[in-house]
């Protein structure tokens, strides 16, 4: 079954950290993109992520937002710095002599000095937090995958309809060809006659004029190769494997084939049914763009 590119995924957990919320989300790409963003703690995570989302996707933009719902994220370490406070305090106390203050120096005083309290982040080891992580990941990226699959299923019978359209159409040119082809051949016959009425006429040449015409008119080749084209197209519509870019590829020469039909075959009617068709191939290729 088909796959849209589109798709939003949200699980959330209780962890080692604490609680943690995972975003997964999808839209359309011609390439594969997947970006990260995780609370500096996590980061060495980051490379694994992508490779777990690149395992499941094979084309579209992919955003996983990871975050921690607490305090977790921001645990530090306060330290003091005891000699740089000694200075401090030292300092103080002479300016405090010379100047003959009476104020006394107090803490308060103190700890509002540079660098002598300092804030480290705990960097120990965060890879016990990995398991805890990745079935939170995974269902986040499930649920995303699997909005993805409702999507195609939609796609899908849009597609098909159109798919059904577009070969009834041309199924009609392929039986209204060779009449439409035998009264082009007549009325071209009709027309040699009258402008080489009453001068001398080869009758093989004739015949090699009016063959010429019927091949260069001859759409049964173009017919041929479309309805291939068309029937290689419904078998993608089934795969249960990324086939957005071959679809792409199918499109277009399916819109080649319909466009020399009708310069080929010179019919108002076949060319308005070429008309019909290449405007549903036109909507097709637009739902394709979304399609994994």
């Amino acid at each position: 079954m088909l796959k849209s590119m589109t798709g939003f995924g949200r699980a959330e957990g209780e962890t080692m950290l604490g609680k943690v919320v995972v975003e997964s989300r999808s839209v359309n790409h011609r390439y594969c993109d997947i970006n990260i963003k995780l609370p500096k703690r996590l980061s060495p995570f980051e490379s694994r992520i992508k490779e777990m989302a690149r395992s499941q996707v094979s084309r579209g933009r992919i955003d996983i937002f990871l975050r921690l719902d607490n305090l977790g994220e921001e645990k530090v370490q306060l330290s003091v710095d005891l000699d740089l406070a000694k200075q401090y305090y030292r300092v103080l106390q002479e300016l405090k002599e010379k100047l003959q203050l009476k104020e006394e120096i107090t803490l308060n005083l103190l700890v509002g000095a540079k660098d002598l309290i300092t804030a480290k982040e705990d960097s120990g080891d965060i890879e016990p937090y990995w398991q805890d992580l990745l079935p939170i990941l995974s269902h986040s990226m499930k649920a995303m995958d699997e909005m993805k699959r409702l999507e195609g299923e939609s796609l899908t019978k849009d597609l098909r309809q159109r798919l059904e359209h577009i070969t009834e159409q041309l199924q009609n040119i392929k039986q209204q060809f060779p009449t439409r082809l035998k009264t082009t051949l007549a009325r071209f016959q009709e027309r040699l006659r009258s402008l080489l009425e009453g001068m001398e006429m080869d009758p093989l040449r004739f015949q090699q004029e009016v063959a010429f015409l019927a091949e260069r008119t001859d759409i049964t080749e173009e017919i041929v190769r479309a309805e291939s084209h068309l029937a290689q197209f419904g078998i993608l519509l089934e795969a249960d494997e990324p086939v957005g870019r071959k679809m792409d590829f199918l499109l277009q020469e399916i819109h080649r084939e319909v466009n020399t039909v009708s310069a080929k075959a010179n019919d108002a009617e076949i060319s308005q049914r070429a008309v019909e068709m290449k405007s549903e191939l036109e909507k097709i290729r637009e739902q394709v763009q979304n399609i994994e």
